[in-house]
């Protein structure tokens, strides 16, 4: 029996596409993942090249670390396997019976409940809306559905929408007094960090919020993520993460990437230039593009398939994210990291491309249907 699709989707898949074409990993374009192209830091290189990992991992530092520089209590601090560990760990605490998903969402969400054998109830996001949700009738139909736990994620992936954090609180707030509980994925909000919940979630005993350590500081290889929550609930996630869930160069490169504060500002900027950049440009191309807080864009094909469209990319070397495995979303949708100017603008001149063969073979097909 094949598993489902969602089970392995994922984009980031270079060494996949490297061996199937014959070049090495550094030769392929990856738009698929949505990692920072100006990284990692020069300071998490030398940090993980200087490592002593003779001994067991300790990550009371990288907590500590971690707190003061969002001003919290580092017992609300917990350090995990990235974001996609931790979300297990936390599903394994509450143990939900019905979980609420927005959808589309990402695609691991779903692994994770299957694997607590959670009911899901969901509830669709859609693109006349912007893909924003309204809180004021999520709180009723939680009720109605007798959901006992919330899982968000913001900016939104796949769609790149942040939602506004004074609405998301009072949600946050008001599901409380009916005993549900909210997980929050904010692993692409460092690009936003005024819009993070944590300050907050600290002392709100129905959440935890998720932080990627390696999206922002481009070292997915190396899986380190954070949770805060309400201290309680923080010593009880603690308490289910495996014993030394993170090794000690990814620990030492955690430490420099948070210190590191001259290479967060400068990323911010160079994503907000080069994002806006891209999007207009992909607009100009008929594509419609949705507004995104994140690192990476979700856009809809003027004509053609997300699916033609990643096979006539692959002799050119070049990884995008079909979106037919999102919920949601069918073919005509495609999500692409924001790159630099350079990878955005060839990929800009390949869609040119593309976009007129496709043109001219519809063309063709009309005048042969004549």
């Amino acid at each position: 029996m094949n598993p489902s699709p969602w089970l392995l989707a994922h984009g980031g898949r270079v060494f996949e596409a490297a061996q199937r074409w014959g070049i090495a990993p550094t030769e392929v374009l990856d738009f698929s993942a949505s990692l920072n192209p100006w990284g990692p830091p020069a300071s998490v290189r030398s940090a993980v090249a200087q490592a002593d990992w003779t001994h067991y991992p300790d990550d009371t530092a990288l907590r500590a670390s971690f707190a003061q520089r969002h001003r919290l209590d580092p017992a609300a601090v917990v350090v995990g396997n990235g974001v996609s560990g931790l979300l297990f760990d936390a599903l394994r605490i509450w143990r939900p019976r019905r979980v609420l998903l927005l959808e589309p969402s990402f695609t691991e969400y779903r692994r994770a409940l299957v694997a607590v054998n959670a009911c899901l109830v969901t509830w669709p996001l859609r693109a006349e809306d912007g893909f924003q949700p309204n809180f004021g009738q999520l709180g009723p139909f939680i009720r109605e559905t007798r959901v006992d736990t919330v899982l968000l994620n913001t900016p939104h992936n796949p769609t790149g929408v942040a939602y506004p954090p004074e609405h998301l609180l009072e949600f946050v707030r008001t599901v409380a007094q009916h005993s549900v509980r909210v997980v929050l994925d904010e692993s692409f909000v460092d690009y936003q960090p005024e819009n993070s919940l944590i300050q907050k979630a600290a002392n709100l005993p129905n959440v935890v919020v998720l932080r990627s350590m390696t999206k922002f500081y481009t070292m997915p290889g190396l899986r380190v993520g954070v949770a805060v929550a309400y201290p309680p609930l923080a010593q009880e996630l603690r308490r289910q993460t495996a014993a030394w869930p993170v090794g000690v160069p990814a620990l030492e490169a955690a430490q420099a990437a948070l210190a590191d504060e001259d290479f967060a500002s400068r990323t911010r900027l160079r994503t907000e230039c080069a994002r806006r950049t891209f999007a207009h440009a992909l607009d100009e191309l008929g594509c419609t593009v949705f507004p995104s807080a994140a690192n990476f864009l979700l856009l809809r094909l003027p004509r053609g398939t997300g699916t033609d469209l990643a096979r006539w990319l692959e002799p050119h070397h070049v990884l995008i994210r079909r979106c037919t495995d999102f919920v949601g979303l069918d073919d005509r949708y495609v999500r692409v990291a924001v790159r630099d100017d350079a990878a955005n603008a060839h990929l800009v001149a390949l869609l040119v491309r593309w976009l007129e063969e496709r043109r001219q073979a519809e063309l063709t097909s009309s005048q042969d249907s004549r």
